[in-house]
């Protein structure tokens, strides 16, 4: 393809894929409570808790204030952040619209963040630009959590800002990102994971590259206090409160290491209850073999072999 044609192809195929994107959650908007929605925590549970907390008058309450509504006064703080933007959908629409809108707001940004980050940084040859949408799309349809929000999908997007901060070519754009992610996913439920993942990638570049960089140890450390100051309840009922919570008697969590192994092992096969991805026969197979292609051309590299490529049209 002409270089000259592929700007004008990568945006049409762009808009293509924000088409799918908007027919994929178009079912939620039309078929409004007749939609197919999942049920286990769910509609059983997390859409009527945001409804209970926005009704209940304690929606901005204290640390030590209770929900009166729910088994005669359950502490505020077992409700999580006022901060949360999945609750302002709800305070301010219909559940069902919210959990539409909600939905709506997580794919469009999980494809955003996934386009920009192989845009700018893994897939950046203009030619490469189908690999670029696409691979956003599929990443964008992802099954997910709902009240999980950007927990995961959205990790792209803060990769991607983290990373322009690392190469010294970011602007105010990654630092608003950063600044926002927080408000629209959830520190404990994978952010806490990703952001040590960061932090051990700015040290290896210490330990390595001789690289302090302290724009982008900055920049770990103020989506790390975003997170605290939006889960500051949470903060609360670990560290300052002397009350104990529900987890202090729940001994049916408790894994050994082997178990824990096994169960790792399993989800990444077969998947999980909340996130039934059925990838288990296609797209497993599909990576495993793309790995061992990519290992096999770089071993023939390293040995001196050509490698085989397809013709160019």
């Amino acid at each position: 393809m002409p270089q000259s044609t592929q700007p004008a192809a990568e945006r049409k195929a762009i808009i293509l894929a924000l088409l799918l994107l908007a027919i994929y959650v178009s079912p939620l908007f039309i078929l409004g409570e007749d939609a197919h929605i999942r049920v286990h925590d769910n509609l059983d549970s997390n859409i009527a808790w945001y409804k209970v907390l926005v009704r209940s008058g304690e929606w901005f309450g204290g640390v030590n204030a209770s929900i009166e509504q729910v088994i005669g006064g359950l502490p505020r703080n077992a409700f999580g952040t006022e901060f949360s933007g999945i609750v302002l959908l709800h305070a301010l629409f219909p559940s069902m619209i919210a959990y539409a809108l909600s939905q709506t707001i997580t794919r469009i940004f999980a494809f955003i963040g996934m386009y920009l980050l192989l845009k700018n940084h893994f897939v950046t040859k203009p030619e490469h630009w189908a690999i670029r949408v696409f691979v956003a799309l599929a990443f964008a349809l992802t099954p997910f959590w709902p009240s999980g929000m950007l927990s995961t999908l959205g990790m792209p997007l803060a990769l991607w800002a983290f990373l322009n901060i690392r190469s010294r070519r970011s602007g105010w754009v990654e630092w608003v990102a950063l600044g926002l992610l927080p408000l629209y996913s959830s520190l404990v439920l994978g952010f806490f994971f990703f952001l040590v993942a960061i932090g051990i990638l700015w040290l290896r570049d210490v330990m390595v590259r001789r690289d302090w960089n302290p724009m982008f140890l900055g920049s770990i450390a103020f989506m790390t206090g975003m997170f605290l100051l939006v889960e500051y309840r949470l903060v609360y009922s670990l560290v300052l409160n002397d009350e104990p919570t529900s987890r202090n008697e729940f001994v049916s969590s408790r894994l050994n290491l082997w178990r824990s192994v096994k169960l790792t092992f399993t989800n990444f096969i077969l998947g999980h209850n909340h996130v039934a991805t059925v990838h288990t026969l296609v797209i497993l197979p599909v990576t495993l073999i793309v790995f061992y292609l990519v290992a096999a051309q770089k071993k023939a590299r390293r040995n001196g072999k050509p490698v085989s490529r397809s013709p160019r049209h």
